[in-house]
């Protein structure tokens, strides 16, 4: 007896049942499978995510913690931000939001580096979470991309035929330095220079050193990173700095040589005093014109 016979012989309602039972578990197979398998998505609403590791890395006053997010982060750009949020005790109707650059990502997880201020609205909280605690997080945001191959966008303009980033960072700043030059050292093809210069208070106040040399000596000479301390400098750390620079130093110790401003980008984050007396350095020098401030 051929198939449609068969079908039509059965009544309506049996019919209706055997699909019912071959459809529902199907069903839920599906959703088990997008929804209990592995971390959530980051997406541009607030959801709370987990803390799977949280590591120390500089004691005293103003401590440097890793926290690591369970969170998917796939297709997120290089050089965006992830938003943190928290109650207010003082005002539970306007909550603490803050932006970090995670220095890194991946299928399943999100890195963030944080220092903690005594007298901050929101790190102070932030120190106490431990695993297995939830976090609210929000992303990617931010208007700042790097695309590749000497190509950065911010918002509406962009920056293109770039052959050398110049990188300043202040403390903390270094983030999402890091990112930037992880996309360089892994595209094949993207021969962009780099210039990294970071500065602390002191030498014990220096981020991420290990990870940096890694990068440099990964990077087949297209990435160079310097240490500066403005209080002491040893080892491969030297005593400078930045408030003492003025725009040709701080153009000269970028490795940026005259006739190559146009080629060139300069890339700064960190505290605002220090991007505030670069920008003004920059402006009052005027040869640099291609300028992002994270």
């Amino acid at each position: 007896m051929e198939l449609a016979a068969l079908v039509e012989n059965i009544p309506f309602e049996t019919l209706l049942l055997y699909l019912s039972a071959l459809i529902i578990p199907l069903l839920f197979s599906v959703y088990n499978l997008t929804t209990s398998s592995g971390p959530k998505y980051i997406k541009k609403e607030w959801d709370r995510y987990p803390i799977l590791e949280r590591r120390v890395v500089s004691e005293g006053e103003r401590p440097v913690i890793f926290l690591t997010v369970g969170a998917r982060t796939r297709d997120l750009p290089t050089g965006s931000h992830v938003k943190l949020r928290i109650p207010n005790p003082s005002d539970p109707s306007r909550p603490i939001i803050k932006s970090y650059t995670p220095t890194r990502f991946d299928g399943s997880s999100c890195e963030l580096m944080i220092r903690i201020y005594p007298s901050g609205a929101m790190t102070p909280s932030l120190y106490k979470l431990k695993v297995g605690d939830t976090l609210e997080m929000m992303g990617p945001t931010g208007l700042h991309r790097y695309l590749g191959s000497g190509t950065f966008t911010h918002g509406k303009k962009t920056y293109d035929n770039i052959k050398r980033i110049g990188m300043l960072a202040g403390g903390t700043g270094v983030t999402p330095m890091i990112q930037v030059i992880n996309k360089i050292i892994e595209v094949e093809g993207d021969d962009t220079e780099v210039c990294l210069c970071c500065f602390n208070t002191t030498t014990e106040e220096t981020l991420l050193e290990d990870e940096l040399k890694e990068a440099m000596s990964k990077s087949g000479g297209k990435v160079e990173v310097k240490f500066f301390a403005s209080k002491t400098g040893k080892g491969t750390t030297e005593k400078l700095s930045m408030r003492s620079m003025s725009g040709p130093g701080i153009i000269k110790l970028l490795g940026i040589k005259e006739g190559e401003e146009d080629s060139s980008i300069v890339l700064m984050c960190g505290p605002d005093g220090f991007v505030k007396h670069v920008r003004k350095e920059l402006k009052e020098d005027g040869s640099m014109k291609n300028i992002m401030i994270w």
